[in-house]
């Protein structure tokens, strides 16, 4: 009798013990999943963020191929207004009758198209056609 309940004893334990380390597997298995899902959504936001990354880096290399592309505008245009404004000065020194012309007084709707202040955005656009002095000519021919 003694062994049979050394025998029972003996296979409650192995039933047990087999049942703890079933359990453990069985944790095992689920933290293992959990660890599975946790990485392929972390590597799907990683990828995510490599979208952004990227079309951040190519909107940043757009940008600076349009400011460089401006500078040189900007130079160009820099360029172009000097050769102008000497070749005016030019004109004016060499040409008396340029000379004269540029010395005389300019049209009153032309004088009052410089008295105005420029115009530098929608307020400010707003406000000049809100003005109350018009930039219509009087109906007087202009003084040459």
């Amino acid at each position: 009798m003694n062994r049979l309940i050394a025998a029972v004893l003996i296979l409650a334990l192995v039933v047990t013990v087999t049942w703890a380390l079933w359990q453990r597997l069985n944790a095992a298995e689920a933290r293992a999943e959990l660890a599975e899902q946790q990485l392929a959504e972390s590597q799907q936001r990683e990828a995510q963020h490599q979208v952004v990354i990227d079309a951040l880096w190519a909107n940043t290399q757009r940008l600076n191929s349009q400011r460089r592309d401006l500078a040189r505008q900007q130079s160009a245009l820099k360029r172009t207004a000097s050769h102008r404004l000497t070749t005016i000065e030019e004109l004016q020194r060499d040409n008396a009758t340029l000379r004269a012309w540029a010395n005389t007084r300019l049209p009153d709707a032309v004088s009052r198209l410089r008295r105005r202040p420029a115009v530098t955005g929608a307020e400010a656009y707003h406000q000049s056609v809100r003005d109350p002095q018009p930039l219509q000519p009087t109906g007087q021919p202009a003084d040459d």
